[in-house]
């Protein structure tokens, strides 16, 4: 009888403590705002122009918002390469755009200062961009032209770039849940080993 009950009482034990890590676990995925975001693994991403005229790379580099903030902060640094070299490209005419999971612009560089294109010397540019909601975002660089002044080349050319900013699991939430589980078995070898120990008694006797 003494090890029946025993191993009844392990049996509640894991199952008051599975029930314990399910509860925990849903609580933290509920009450989770901070955000990250992600693009092929925070690694840099390169693509040709629509045309080929020029290769894009587009290095993000993401800041979780503050606790409690929905938002996710990101910098997007832009590189305009000869094709098929790591050498810049020196005056583009383009514009920086992300749009949303329904295709709708959030964003436009050019906007920001009420123009149609931006001009851009050296060949690589910084972008900052607070994302306000989670999802699928593109990121579009468009390059409308070539060269400045009378060497200009007009195109009408993009790379475009997927992102996601998806809910960030926290660290110290699976560390308590690891703490949990590992409770659970060492609660249950100890009562495990107690049965065992109680079967040997009465043999003893």
């Amino acid at each position: 009888m003494a090890m029946a009950s025993s191993t009844r009482y392990a049996m509640v034990l894991m199952m008051v403590l599975a029930v314990t890590v399910v509860v925990v676990v849903t609580s933290v995925l509920a009450t989770t705002t901070t955000t990250t975001a992600f693009a092929q693994e925070g690694q840099g991403m390169r693509q040709s122009t629509t045309d080929g005229t020029l290769d894009i790379l587009l290095e993000p580099t993401w800041n979780p918002g503050s606790p409690g903030s929905t938002e996710s902060q990101a910098s997007f640094r832009v590189s305009f390469l000869n094709p098929g070299t790591d050498t810049l490209h020196e005056h583009q005419d383009y514009d920086f755009r992300i749009l949303n999971s329904n295709g709708e612009q959030v964003f436009s560089a050019a906007r920001q200062t009420n123009q149609p294109l931006l001009h851009n010397v050296p060949g690589t540019i910084t972008v900052p961009y607070t994302f306000e909601e989670r999802g699928d975002y593109t990121i579009e660089v468009y390059l409308g032209g070539t060269g400045i002044g009378p060497t200009l080349i007009p195109t009408d050319e993009s790379a475009e770039f997927n992102v996601v900013v998806t809910p960030e699991f926290p660290v110290g939430a699976l560390g308590a849940i690891a703490a949990l589980i590992g409770t659970a078995i060492v609660l249950s070898r100890n009562s495990s080993s107690n049965s065992n120990r109680g079967s040997r008694f009465r043999l003893r006797l």
